[in-house]
């Protein structure tokens, strides 16, 4: 398994590269420069001409590539036209903010498909597994910002119940007890909108799942021999059941952090989303590919986390 891992690890360097390269030029070959909405308006020409140059506007593309990753290989990821400071530190700040908005959902998302999807097998053809498909076809229909304007427009707005936006009230001084009860109220809708649309996709691949492994030859085997229905089904069943779901609880975790872009913009939250959509408005190129490829690197994370998960719940499952 260690060396599985350690090779995993040493394909996801020339993987990053090439990553790195896609949206390097892409970001660059964009029309506009960094400088276009950021200055005076009354500004000479000369001034602004000094200003690109001294950031290496007017470099050939290859040539900008190998100087970022000179630096990059050195640890420095750029700096900032936006912010004014090292890249490093503005993606810092903004990436616990998504982590704990991220995580959240997938956590509540986890907890309520897999056993929904689970009893909606179970009981296939009811009038439960049939309002769970309505729920399941709902959320993977509806689209993500739209549910959170619903959310926005009914729960905040009209009843007042939950905060419309940001991770924390403004001008009120509360003790860290209260300050944790205040970020745990702010995170409510933006975590629900997150969690619910995962939701639909996990319940979906449960059900499948399982539906497909309860008429396998060891769960009739297991009946048979007079065991428990809730034993057959959580204890036989459900594990082989859940191989397939790791796979997307895996990848989820990805979606999340890149799906996370347009709930945070919705909800205000200071994190990688918000942080990417302000840095392509202002064209700040040193972090708009830093934050793309901390994202790309979750992702494939991710991918190597969902194989050790195989090996871990299915002994069969062995990495040389």
């Amino acid at each position: 398994m260690r060396k599985y891992i350690a090779r995993r690890l040493l394909l996801m360097i020339p993987v990053l590269i090439g990553i790195s390269i896609v949206i390097f030029a892409l970001i660059n070959l964009a029309p506009g420069d960094p400088y276009t909405s950021m200055i005076d308006p009354n500004i000479s020409a000369d001034d602004k001409r000094v200003m690109l140059e001294a950031i290496g506007y007017y470099d050939s593309l290859p040539v900008k590539y190998l100087k970022w990753v000179g630096r990059a290989v050195r640890g420095d990821l750029g700096y900032s036209i936006r912010y004014k400071e090292p890249v490093i530190h503005v993606i810092s700040r903004n990436l616990g903010n998504t982590l704990l908005l991220s995580i959240s959902a997938l956590i509540l998302s986890v907890v309520l498909a897999v056993p929904l999807g689970v009893i909606s097998a179970t009981r296939k053809n009811t009038f439960f597994d049939n309002l769970i498909t309505v729920f399941s076809f709902i959320g993977l229909s509806i689209p993500v910002f739209f549910f959170g304007m619903l959310m926005i427009k009914f729960l905040a707005f009209d009843l007042n119940l939950f905060p419309i936006s940001g991770m924390a009230s403004i001008g009120q001084e509360m003790t860290p007890l209260q300050a944790l009860i205040d970020l745990l109220h702010h995170m409510v809708l933006p975590v629900t909108v997150l969690g619910m649309v995962n939701m639909a996709q996990l319940m979906r691949y449960t059900r499948s799942s399982m539906l497909e492994v309860i008429m396998q030859d060891y769960v009739r085997t297991a009946r048979a021999k007079g065991l428990k229905e809730r034993v057959v089904i959580y204890k036989h069943a459900l594990k082989n059941a859940l191989i397939p779901v790791i796979t997307v609880v895996c990848i989820s975790i990805g979606y999340l952090l890149s799906g996370a872009l347009l709930t945070e913009t919705v909800f205000s939250w200071p994190g990688m989303g918000t942080l990417v959509y302000q840095s392509i408005l202002n064209r700040d190129y040193p972090l708009v590919t830093a934050s793309t490829l901390v994202i790309s690197l979750f992702i494939l994370l991710s991918n190597l986390l969902a194989d050790i998960f195989y090996a871990v719940i299915d002994p069969r499952i062995k990495f040389d």
